[in-house]
């Protein structure tokens, strides 16, 4: 018995936001007959979870195994274990979590049985990388995030779309450092990665700036670093409606090639 979700991924390797067809027929039910159901305890719910593990034969004293088998006590999902939530919907649960880590950091110490269970999916949700970078993803976009979580956040396009802002950002070989040269160079629609990855770059190099040493002028011989072709092609084949500018990534490998 595993405790990990079974998250559904992006061509891009990051995590599927929408919701499975499974739980869009819940939240459909739901709106249909939104009765709000009934909120149980810790105790009680981890005392169900303890249960659930035992009988699928798994180690019901492992603290993550409980944690996964732990039910909702609240929203269009209620009953459903956090197991399931993150495997059927990210996008709702990086929500939900986003709005509760901000009253948590607000100084909300209500421990209510809804506030309880939103700290415990917390728990569980911190298991994964991938899930806190969905979270803090939904944080810098509607403007909440702070620096760390703005490191956390996946690229989302290219080559390099699985990694983290602040490890292509910090990276220091030829090919990654090219390809955020490009980026910062590039027009991009509003809401899309690109954009968001501008706005760190930009706040990185402003970081930069105060106790900097004097920057060293640029030998007019030396090559400016560039991302290889391979880079490029793959920000033109991962770039769909919501991100990218396909025309400006196909103008600049145009006028290399001339050159």
């Amino acid at each position: 018995m595993d405790y990990s979700a079974q998250f559904r991924r992006e061509a891009t390797g990051e995590l599927t936001l929408k919701p499975s067809p499974e739980a869009v027929a819940l939240a459909a039910a739901y709106r249909k007959n939104p009765t709000p159901g009934r909120s149980w305890p810790a105790a009680r719910v981890k005392e169900e979870a303890i249960a659930r593990v035992a009988a699928a034969g798994g180690d019901s004293s492992c603290h993550q195994l409980v944690l996964s088998e732990s039910a909702l006590q609240f929203g269009q999902y209620r009953g459903k274990t956090f197991k399931w939530l993150l495997s059927n919907d990210v996008g709702y649960a990086a929500m939900v979590l986003a709005v509760h880590q901000r009253e948590r950091e607000a100084g909300d110490t209500t421990q209510s049985f809804i506030m309880g269970n939103k700290d415990a999916l917390l728990r569980y949700a911190g298991l994964f990388p991938v899930m806190m970078a969905a979270i803090s993803e939904r944080r810098v976009r509607e403007g909440h995030g702070t620096p760390a979580q703005e490191d956390q956040v996946l690229v989302g396009f290219g080559n390099f779309a699985a990694m983290s802002f602040k490890d292509l950002y910090e990276a220091t070989d030829r090919d990654r450092k090219g390809f955020v040269k490009w980026v910062k160079r590039q027009s991009s629609r509003p809401g899309t990665k690109m954009e968001l990855f501008q706005k760190y770059i930009r706040r990185r190099d402003a970081e930069m700036l105060p106790g900097s040493a004097p920057p060293v002028a640029a030998s007019s011989s030396a090559p400016e670093e560039e991302p290889s072709d391979e880079a490029l092609l793959a920000v033109v084949s991962h770039m769909d409606a919501s991100g990218g500018n396909y025309v400006a990534a196909f103008s600049w490998m145009v006028l290399e090639a001339v050159r």
